[in-house]
């Protein structure tokens, strides 16, 4: 039983009589049969408010995505002749933010009610939801009473895998006018003929074919393709440094879900993709392959990957790509360059691969140290974290000067934009007959 403001209410306007029967002890029995009165009515309204018949289910996603607002459903079936006011709370995972937390519904007689909420999870993994908490008003408006429905269930969150189509709709990665072809391809300098078009303000001279517009009276322009079946590796950096927040997710959470997006456009326009998770050793190789199948096997292997507190082992995981890979790839190194410590037993190896094949390095920027520069210190400590923070990002930029130099491509971006700035890098360097 859980007391309304209604019931509270009450009790406090018969403290009023009871402190008269102080003064004047002929009200002590009048106010002894208020008391039980108001009792009796808390009591009769916990008891109508249990009559209540009640059924309630769950209906989640087949799976969820991290960082990202995911749809759940609850179903109160009321079976009774009367409407009926009640207060609803899911049992969420711990690391879940649901939003909103709880919910007052009124419930019509002999009805089904559906209540709609978001669960955006923080990490990726397996978790349990509990029970359906239920608090039903009772007719009087005096007590609550309190239910819980089991409904323990089982959920998976997975990276936020809802990019893949962002990008199949985004004209800056694709060319839409490929949406809806079994393979994807982007137009350019390629070495592969793709068809025909009508010229478009911009083209070159050199990509009109001039037999075809001699045959349609009309200028028409060559597209080529860039070439398909070659080799990307994906590497992902799960060491220390990719444990830390940024934008309510971890570096590693943002280059995990970057990562399966390139994945993803590169098995769709027929590369060989392969992955390489490391931190202070190779902790999962995946060699280059095409096909589904592939990239069934990169979800599968970074859903299950989290950051380990340890040093990174550069020269450890370009060894073992020095022996592993014999053909020439596009490298895609996801790591951070905040300790500079640590990232500065890149440089020397990363020259070294650079020779043989395509290196290219992407980052996210810690957007918390650019807005503790942007505001004014409030005092000594303030002022303190904002030298050191400024130190942080000259040395961050220093170290990625150096890692240029060495004709290795870099990428630094914004949590948000590291996803297409991926996909539309590896796009050009196709383009451009890099590989």
């Amino acid at each position: 039983m859980i007391p309304t403001g209604r019931l509270w209410v009450l009790l406090c306007l018969l403290a009023v009589p009871m402190m008269a029967a102080g003064f004047f002890p002929g009200l002590g029995g009048a106010v002894l049969v208020l008391d039980v009165a108001a009792l009796a009515l808390a009591g009769l309204d916990y008891l109508m408010a249990r009559r209540v018949r009640l059924e309630v289910s769950r209906k989640l996603p087949a799976r969820l995505s991290v960082g990202a607002p995911n749809k759940v459903e609850l179903l109160l079936v009321h079976r009774g002749g009367q409407a009926v006011d009640v207060r609803v709370r899911d049992d969420v995972p711990e690391s879940f933010t649901a939003t909103p937390e709880e919910a007052p519904l009124h419930l019509s007689p002999d009805s089904q009610t559906r209540w709609v909420y978001r669960v955006s999870p923080s990490k990726r993994g397996k978790f349990a939801f509990g029970d359906v908490h239920v608090r039903v008003r009772g007719p009087l408006g005096l007590v609550f009473h309190e239910r819980h429905f089991p409904a323990a269930q089982n959920v998976s969150v997975f990276p936020d895998l809802r990019g893949a189509s962002r990008l199949l709709l985004s004209g800056a990665a694709l060319d839409l006018v490929n949406l809806g072809l079994r393979q994807l391809r982007r137009d350019g300098r390629g070495s592969e003929f793709a068809r025909l078009r009508d010229y478009a303000q911009g083209d070159s001279v050199r990509e009109v074919d001039w037999k075809a517009t001699a045959r349609r009276t009309r200028p028409v322009t060559r597209v080529m393709e860039s070439e398909r079946s070659q080799s990307i590796l994906i590497c992902v950096d799960a060491g220390r440094s990719m444990a830390a927040q940024v934008d309510g997710l971890t570096k590693l959470d943002h280059a995990v879900n970057a990562a399966l997006f390139l994945a993803f456009v590169a098995v769709r326009n027929g590369d060989r993709v392969g992955l390489a998770v490391f931190a202070d050793g190779v902790k999962a190789y995946l060699p280059p392959a095409a096909g589904r199948l592939q990239y069934r096997k990169i979800l599968d292997t970074l859903y299950s990957t989290t950051p380990s507190l340890t040093y990174v082992d550069y020269l450890a995981l370009f060894k073992e790509l020095n022996v592993r890979l014999t053909r020439r790839s596009l490298l895609c190194v996801f790591t951070d360059f905040l300790d500079e410590e640590q990232a500065s037993t890149m440089v020397a190896p990363l020259h070294r691969l650079a020779r043989r094949h395509v290196p290219l390095c992407l980052s996210v920027r810690d957007t918390a140290l650019a807005a503790l520069l942007r505001t004014e210190p409030a005092g000594p400590e303030q002022a303190f974290q904002q030298a050191v923070a400024s130190e942080l990002l000259t040395d961050r930029e220093s170290l990625k000067a150096k890692v240029s130099a060495g004709g290795v491509q870099m990428l630094d971006v914004q949590p948000d934009e590291l996803s297409l700035a991926a996909v539309n890098r590896y796009l050009d360097i196709k383009a451009r007959g890099v590989l």
